[in-house]
């Protein structure tokens, strides 16, 4: 048997050796093992091996090298493929009209043939001639009139019409194996692009698929396939990620508004503005944020606030902008930031830990204004709506100002540095005073744009005003409006400075000089305004209003101070306490008179005397006898009347032994 070595089969197939060793080693191509003097292993490949058109190459060289004349090789003769024959009612209704339309240009042509038997190979360049005239949307040649002819006589009606999606449609001119690498390239999160795959497909296919390289299909023709073959939501998935997959190719849900009325849900989030402002307290240019509630029945903004940075109280001052306006919701729905899952506010919501204790938080002002808190699903971009009139607020309100600056570098302006540094921006007051104009009057006027028919047309304010009737509002006096939007402390003990509020970090102390000291270690919370710290209102557990208490601030002094009248004040505070304390104290026993005021000494004693009177010990009738185990005669000498103790002869001679020992020392 004749062997080849694996640089003799490269050479015949035309490949690289690299690609006959995977062969060998993959087991596709039958060899046997040799080892040289290097301990690699060294393949020998049998001619009966190869495939016959490789034998064939191999015994036609071998007969060229010996002066024989080659045999020839027979070449498989190419079977024509089939037409396939469909029904007219299988085509497009486009591909009818264009098969109708070749019918009719074949007969024609048939019959300006045969006026001129003659001279057909002329005619049938003046026919060519006049259809590209007539049918210039059309391609028309001599030869095309011919297929089609063919075509024609075997009623092939799928050549009557274009070739391209025909005979060869569902057929791929990529191979799978290339195929399945383009896309492990192409379908990847780092998104390639496709030459790039391309490229690197192409080079795969030198290195282990070399006999696919003359015949490599063109970039268009995987482009094509990219379209066709693969479904745009699996591309999306494998290139954009799994929430992009669900945010643009799941199915979405339509949410009915028919049983929504006005008021039932205020949508509430925090937006950037796109404005570049300048800040004329502190001199810094910054971005301002405004806190907003929107009606989820009509689409109205009914209340905001414009903040230097998202807080809780950015979003009880937008809070109480809509209630004043539009009256109390019944629901409000929140996303999942810190500014709305605070404690006080509407609770923690998502954010609530096993740890937590509910029964020592105070009610909320939600749930003392009767508002439901709802809260979006985390990392739903869906759960946003609100999002949608932001835009519109970028689009209408944030244009208009010098300081536009765009949601994304790509987006900011170019001339934007040159306004900055020539100061042509807004101020934040400008920011302000022009939202409260826009709103109302541009942005609550605007058409509706729900998905309620009965509403089209109409304004988003008169949305609103017609579907407050059917349920009414809700409203709340000012006053109590005020004390049911007032922020709460958690609960706290009673100390020494009374309770504090803590704003920025800082601790605030509140107390009354002349109760505080009475109530030391008891749980209370504290309901304040941060836009008024003058007072606060002390509440107990049970949510039942006990105190209003003054600011301490005079006993809040600098650690190193010079200044002697706050060390003054914060002393007289002090002293002012004490003498609370002792007159107190004093009057708890003013009430006796001097015969009943006893020493404590006394009272103890007249005690024991009542109680010595009434001590008695009382023997049972039965008693038990112990004896001890030594004879009575030997007791006697220890207990006999004759003995006589002399306590002082005792103490005399203790005193002499001490005195010897110290002396011996």
């Amino acid at each position: 048997m004749e062997y080849l070595t694996v640089a003799e089969a490269a050479i015949l197939k035309g490949c690289s050796v690299q690609y006959i060793k995977k062969l060998c080693k993959d087991g596709k191509l039958a060899c046997s093992v040799e080892t040289n003097g290097r301990n690699r292993p060294k393949y020998m490949i049998p001619i009966s091996s190869l495939p016959e058109d490789l034998q064939a190459k191999y015994y036609s060289q071998k007969r060229i090298e010996a002066g024989l004349e080659p045999e020839p090789v027979k070449k498989a003769v190419k079977q024509p493929k089939k037409a396939i024959k469909t029904t007219f009612e299988e085509f497009s209704e486009t591909e009818r009209e264009e098969i109708a339309l070749w019918v009719d240009i074949i007969q024609e042509w048939q019959r300006y043939r045969n006026q001129y038997p003659r001279k057909k190979t002329e005619v049938d360049k003046l026919f060519v001639g006049k259809c590209q005239l007539e049918h210039p949307d059309i391609k028309v040649s001599v030869d095309i009139l011919y297929r089609k002819y063919a075509a024609y006589k075997e009623n092939n009606l799928q050549g009557l019409c274009e070739n391209r999606g025909g005979a060869n449609k569902g057929k791929s001119s990529i191979p799978p194996e290339l195929w399945e690498q383009f896309c492990y390239f192409y379908l990847s999160e780092n998104k390639p692009t496709v030459s790039r795959c391309y490229d690197l497909t192409l080079e795969c296919a030198k290195e282990y698929y070399p006999d696919t390289v003359s015949a490599f299909p063109s970039d268009n023709t995987f482009r094509r396939h990219i379209k066709s073959e693969i479904p745009q939501a699996v591309l999306t998935y494998m290139r954009d990620g799994d929430k992009a997959m669900k945010d643009k190719c799941l199915p979405y849900i339509s949410r009915m508004y028919d049983g929504l009325h006005a008021n039932d849900v205020w949508i509430a989030d925090n937006h950037t503005f796109d404005i570049q402002s300048y800040d004329e307290d502190n001199g810094t240019i910054h971005r301002l944020y405004l806190t907003a509630f929107l009606d989820a029945k009509s689409g109205v903004l009914v209340g905001w606030n414009i903040c230097d940075s998202p807080n809780s109280q950015s979003t009880i001052v937008a809070l109480r902008h809509g209630i004043m306006r539009f009256g109390i919701p019944k629901a409000v729905y929140f996303d999942n930031g810190r500014e709305f899952l605070t404690h006080d506010v509407g609770g923690k919501g998502h954010r609530r830990r096993k740890t937590d204790d509910p029964e020592i938080e105070s009610p909320t002002i939600l749930q003392r204004l009767g508002i439901e808190m709802h809260n979006a699903i985390v990392r739903n971009a869906k759960a946003k709506p609100i999002e949608r009139t932001f835009s519109t607020v970028t689009m209408q309100f944030a244009r208009m100002f010098e300081g536009y600056c765009g949601g994304t570098i790509m987006q900011r302006p170019e001339s934007l540095k040159y306004r900055i540094k020539n100061g042509k921006i807004p101020c934040d007051f400008e920011v302000r005073e022009y939202i409260d104009t826009y709103i109302d009057g541009d942005f609550n006027m605007q058409e509706y744009g729900g998905a309620e028919n009965k509403f089209k047309g109409m304004r988003r304010i008169d949305v609103w005003n017609k579907d407050i009737k059917a349920v009414g509002v809700r409203k709340a006096p000012d006053a109590e409006l005020n004390l049911m939007l007032m922020r709460s402390t958690r609960v706290q003990k009673i100390k020494r400075n009374g309770v504090f509020v803590e704003i920025s970090g800082e601790k605030i102390w509140f107390m009354d000089y002349e109760n505080t000291y009475r109530h030391l270690g008891e749980d209370v919370y504290v309901r304040y305004d941060p836009a008024d710290l003058r007072s606060v209102r002390i509440y107990d557990k049970s949510d039942r209003y006990l105190w209003t208490w003054e600011c301490a601030d005079k006993l809040l002094i600098d650690y190193i101070t010079e200044s002697r009248e706050e060390i003054s004040d914060a002393m007289a505070i002090q002293r002012r306490v004490q003498r609370f304390i002792k007159a107190e104290a004093k009057n708890i026993t003013d009430g006796l008179s001097s015969a009943n005021k006893i020493d404590i000494m006394e009272a103890a004693a007249l005690k024991a005397a009542h109680g010595k009177q009434n001590f008695r010990i009382v023997m049972p009738s039965n008693v038990i006898m112990i004896h001890a185990d030594e004879e009575p005669a030997q007791l006697a000498q220890a207990v006999g009347d004759e003995i006589v103790i002399d306590i002082d002869t005792m103490n005399a001679n203790a005193e002499k032994r001490k005195n010897k020992w110290r002396s011996d020392r």
